[in-house]
């Protein structure tokens, strides 16, 4: 028995066996122990540090590139410095982060705190002086190294709701000063609990190109279920068809899951996964930094249909050539190779930042047969591919895009290219140019009109090229170039004309139905006063200062992209 032992197969194959199960374990040791550093920050917010989203979570054309405490449903508590440093840029938007003040550390990191309600201190003075010089409340600003120096624990703000907040909270950031990658904060001590697993829900295979595209109609999507800790599906095997192989590509797999922490209940975004197939780790994730510039690499990494159909949050493991997100764990497409007939011993592991983890094991077969003798996604000219660049030219329409525009090849009708754009469900990486020509005078008043998926329309602004209206977009679907002559509506609300003492504010209806709102001016007996406009409520709002009193002469101009002015005076009594 001795020498049987050491025959030469059965001895390779051991020894296979266990440079496996060690390249195994010291992945999965790595993977599940995050080096938290030495950091010693300060809380943001001085109350549980709770969260409602996390780094990395799948979000329409991005991931959420920090993480959102809640804040208990209020505005108004204050906000901490984490540590000694600067204040390197602060910015006022009616949109996206509203108001947000970003904090250089001697360390090479940006910490970032966004929807504030108020600023304090220098930052408040800083702000109101720049809103008044440019009479305009949308500023921002970059003071100089060392101009507003801040120290650990130092009150900075108040928490809010401003920009496209959808309630109360603080979206909280930390980024490398030196690229602006946003870096995940979960790996840097912060006191959040998470005890919990993270959630499998589904799984989905794929036939895919040698280049990692999908091709149409080839996917097996399975529900998952839980068994014991972990989970499994129904009968521990998925069996596929060979036609959804072809000679040169192979299979894709995604998982459908997600991630919650203690406190609440919100779906939140996975932060690592490994896939193991015949013992061979094929793919891997870890959200440890994300660039801004490729954050809408989103749309490849996760399944876009399934998102938009129906929230479900597939992470793939397998990634395009040209998707260059920095979250993989190696330079492999993920492409796992079949034939009729084969087995696959299939592991999903996900984990969160915690170390929390679930498996999944299952039997993948592929029933004997013919392969898809046909091949998919080569360049046409009639596709618009990832590979290449494009343009088409029409006597009224011309297009025009770059490489990646799309992220897999995206069949198009020419016939139909002077009014739609391929379709209006794919979602673009990056901007293309559409010139339509312009019919009439050249006189500002042009936006060009996009329905997109789920028929919402888009505005997108025009410069003007010798005779063409000129527009970037970032989105398919059905256009047009239209002219908005009309000015925006403007109505006092709550009010007459009688403003009484219990009043600390007065507010105004500013609406557009065509370009859309471009700027708001408050004069009050001739001297320009701020209004901040919250486009959720589609009102600007002027607070009242303290003993401002008697008759006054108001003026309200509100202007939209297109150039078109409103105007309303009146005398409003303050009492």
């Amino acid at each position: 028995m001795f020498n049987n032992f050491f025959q030469r197969p059965i001895f390779d194959n051991m020894i296979r066996s266990l440079i496996a199960i060690l390249a195994l374990t010291l992945t999965t040791l790595t993977a599940f122990s995050q080096d938290k550093g030495n950091y010693d920050f300060h809380p943001p917010l001085k109350i549980p540090l709770i969260l409602s989203s996390n780094f990395g979570e799948l979000r329409p054309n991005h991931f959420h590139m920090g993480l959102d405490f809640k804040t208990q449903g209020k505005i108004g508590y204050r906000l901490y410095s984490i540590d000694d440093g600067f204040v390197s840029r602060v910015k006022v938007s009616a949109y996206g982060y509203g108001k947000v003040v970003y904090i250089d550390h001697p360390n090479g990191m940006t910490s970032v705190y966004a929807h504030i309600s108020e600023f304090k201190g220098e930052i408040d003075s800083l702000i109101r002086a720049t809103q008044e010089k440019e009479q305009n409340y949308e500023v921002e600003v970059f003071p100089a190294r060392d101009e507003i120096k801040v120290k650990k624990g130092q009150v900075i703000a108040l928490s809010g709701n401003t920009g496209s907040s959808g309630g109360p909270h603080l979206h909280f950031e930390i980024r490398d000063t030196e690229t602006e990658h946003a870096l995940n904060p979960l790996l840097y001590g912060f006191p959040i609990e998470d005890h919990k697993k993270p959630e499998m829900r589904r799984v989905k295979i794929y036939g895919i190109t040698q280049h990692g595209y999908r091709i149409p109609g080839k996917a097996v999507e399975k529900t998952l279920v839980r068994s014991g800790s972990n989970y499994a599906v129904s009968g521990n095997t998925i069996t596929i068809n060979p036609r959804m192989l072809t000679k040169d590509g192979g299979l894709g797999f995604a998982f459908d899951v997600i991630d919650r922490f203690d406190g609440a209940g919100n779906q939140c975004g996975l932060f690592g996964s490994r896939l193991i197939v015949d013992g061979d780790t094929v793919f891997g994730q870890e959200t440890v930094r994300v660039p801004f510039e490729s954050s809408r690499y989103v749309n490849s990494h996760k399944d876009y249909e399934a998102y938009q159909a129906n929230k479900r949050k597939y992470h793939k493991c397998f990634r395009t050539e040209e998707n260059d997100l920095p979250i993989y764990i190696n330079n492999t497409i993920g492409l796992v190779k079949s034939a009729p007939g084969k087995s696959h011993k299939v592991k999903y592991i996900a984990f969160d930042a915690a170390g929390n983890k679930s498996t999944l094991e299952f039997t993948l077969k592929v029933n004997a047969g013919e392969i898809n003798p046909t091949t998919w996604g080569a360049s046409t000219e009639s596709n618009i591919h990832p590979k290449e660049t494009f343009e088409f030219d029409f006597e009224n329409v011309k297009l025009e895009g770059g490489y990646a525009t799309v992220y897999e090849p995206m069949q198009i009708d020419l016939d139909a290219l002077d009014h739609t754009i391929g379709n209006r469900e794919n979602p673009v990486n990056r901007t293309y140019q559409i010139k339509v020509m312009v019919d009439g005078p050249q006189d500002g008043k042009h936006y060009l009109e996009m329905i997109t998926a789920k028929g919402k329309r888009r505005i997108i602004s025009v410069s003007y090229l010798d005779d063409w209206a000129v527009a970037n977009c970032k989105y398919f679907g059905t256009y047009s170039l239209k002219r908005d002559e009309t000015p925006p509506n403007v109505k006092l609300v709550s009010y007459s004309t009688v403003i009484p003492a219990s009043a600390q504010s007065i507010s105004w209806a500013i609406s557009d139905n065509t370009s859309g709102i471009e700027d708001y001016d408050l004069f009050i007996d001739g001297k320009w006063y701020l209004i901040e406009y919250e486009y959720k409520t589609g009102k600007v709002t002027f607070q009242k200062p303290t003993g401002f009193k008697g008759k006054k002469q108001v003026k309200i101009i509100v202007k939209d992209a297109c150039g078109n002015e409103k105007v309303i005076e009146t005398t409003l009594d303050f009492r």
